[in-house]
């Protein structure tokens, strides 16, 4: 019984580690119906989302994960009070 745990376990965590397909988390995506939506999120400009797409049945456009995250907040710097 601990073997087959054991195997089914195993087996469990090998198709987590591996199932999930890589992804980039940049701005410009190709999409098309190769790809689907969002599409390939490989670049990072739009230029060069349009120098891949050129002769495809696709498009570009922004990758909705990119747009929807917030802003990255500015460091806080610590004041320096100088003795007097």
């Amino acid at each position: 019984m601990r073997k087959a745990q054991f195997v089914l376990g195993t087996i469990v965590v090998v198709w987590l580690a591996g199932g999930s397909t890589a992804r980039a988390d940049y701005a410009w995506c190709i999409q098309d119906s190769e790809y689907g939506y969002p599409g390939d999120c490989s670049y990072q400009t739009r230029e060069q989302c349009l120098l891949s797409a050129s002769g495809r049945k696709g498009f570009c456009g922004q990758n909705p994960a990119f747009i929807t995250r917030a802003p990255p907040q500015p460091a806080l710097r610590a004041r320096r009070t100088l003795p007097y």
